[in-house]
């Protein structure tokens, strides 16, 4: 793994803060998403656990935008999926 300056500010240069929380927040929902299901799949807490840690960044972020609507999609939509594969 490497820095990718060059990306970085062509990044910075073209998207405003809140732009640069949200999209972080989404990827960081679909990794807490993706872990859900493989401990749906797996039965693997290993995964749930990995899952809660990645839910709390894609909260901490949807928060960080200042965005409303955007931490309480983000929550709802993880908090169906949590609910569903918690264990019990």
């Amino acid at each position: 793994m490497s820095f990718d300056i060059t990306a970085a500010l062509t990044e910075v240069q073209a998207k405003t803060d809140t732009q640069i929380e949200i999209e972080t927040a989404y990827k960081w929902g679909s990794r807490a998403l993706a872990c859900y299901l493989l401990h749906e799949r797996s039965g693997e807490l290993r995964w749930f656990l990995r899952a809660e840690d990645m839910r709390h960044e894609a909260i901490e972020h949807a928060a960080l935008s200042g965005e409303a609507r955007v931490l309480q999609t983000i929550e709802s939509a993880i908090e169906t999926t949590r609910r569903r594969v918690a264990p019990r």
